[in-house]
């Protein structure tokens, strides 16, 4: 006890205050500075370069999941997680999504693994004219609020890639109770088992109904690729990381007249909302651009609400109506 009171300073002035000081950043790790940092990083250098399982293109949109619990600092008011707080957890499972899904692309530019400074062909966006470094930048993100998150509760974050436009990639993500998902299989980590018997077999779809009484909140984010100060096409960065097929000289997606989702394995009629919480990847040898195309068109009818948001910066009019007032902020 005596060398434990001296390790912790106990018996020292101000003692019991450098304990209470140490045990409340333990519990509040998470909030220290540049412990997301931290965490982003760590996200970042795992997929591009730790990963040890290929990811196979037919699971591209399939979710990760990723959890962490909420600490005190996070509470608001009302002794619930802070709105604010979320948006901070969810870089870090954009994070793990979008890195696994373009590794490919980002090693063929990296001269880790052999590419020259001076090299352009094969990788991510290698068109003329592209030449320059890479940039992968948050362009938006609109959250919605269902249920509140208790103090150290667990959650999970369920993030997918959406659809794509000539510019955006979008994702959404879910923040739900740990458990309610069970996966039938686990595509980078195939030494996982599912708990579930059921869900282990694919015979029975999980609750449609538990599944959304166990969702806390959504979010729908959008990403661009930037070479230098061209935009890269996701289709194109798709490409590159080898996550689509080149598409066949003359092809043209035919609607749903012949191409359903139903058929193409991603399960559901098409609406936006049928099996977008747990979407069904297609096998590796059906992988094709009627899959695809299907998939990405079905989260296109979500993304479109989204992305006419950008006229919002419209309504910006620098006052010429009048102000109610200036108030700072604290002290400044």
């Amino acid at each position: 006890m005596a060398a434990l009171a001296r390790w912790t300073g106990y018996n020292a002035p101000g003692g019991l205050w450098r304990i209470a000081a140490i045990l409340l950043a333990l519990a509040n790790f998470k909030n220290l500075p540049f412990v997301w940092h931290i965490r982003f990083f760590r996200a970042l250098v795992y997929h591009i370069y730790l990963q040890p399982t290929p990811i196979p293109p037919h699971a591209l949109f399939q979710p990760v999941i990723t959890s962490t619990r909420t600490p005190i600092l996070e509470m608001d008011y009302n002794l619930h997680k802070s709105n604010s707080t979320y948006f901070s957890d969810m870089d870090i499972s954009r994070t793990h999504l979008f890195t696994a899904i373009i590794r490919n692309g980002i090693k063929k530019n990296s001269r880790l693994y052999g590419a020259k400074k001076s090299a352009v062909n094969g990788a991510i966006g290698a068109t003329e004219g592209t030449r320059g470094k890479h940039l992968i930048a948050l362009g938006g993100i609109s959250c919605l609020f269902k249920r509140e998150i208790l103090p150290y509760k667990k959650y999970e974050m369920w993030t997918r890639l959406l659809c794509w436009d000539r510019k955006w990639f979008y994702l959404v993500t879910h923040l739900v109770k740990p458990g309610v998902g069970q996966p039938s299989t686990w595509t980078l980590q195939p030494w996982k088992k599912n708990k579930s018997k059921k869900g282990a077999t694919g015979e029975e779809q999980p609750d449609q109904e538990k599944l959304m009484g166990a969702i806390y909140a959504t979010a729908i984010a959008k990403y661009v690729i930037k070479r230098g100060r061209v935009t890269v096409p996701p289709e194109q960065a798709l490409l590159d990381a080898e996550m689509v097929p080149a598409k066949a000289e003359g092809w043209v997606y035919q609607g749903e007249e012949t191409t359903t989702t139903s058929e193409v394995g991603f399960g559901g009629s098409g609406d936006a909302n049928d099996g977008a919480f747990l979407p069904k990847a297609a096998q590796g040898e059906n992988w094709n651009w009627d899959i695809i195309e299907a998939e990405r068109l079905r989260g296109l009818k979500v993304a479109q609400k989204f992305a006419d948001m950008d006229g919002m910066h419209e309504y910006f009019d620098g006052g010429k109506d009048g102000v109610l007032g200036e108030f700072s902020d604290l002290l400044f």
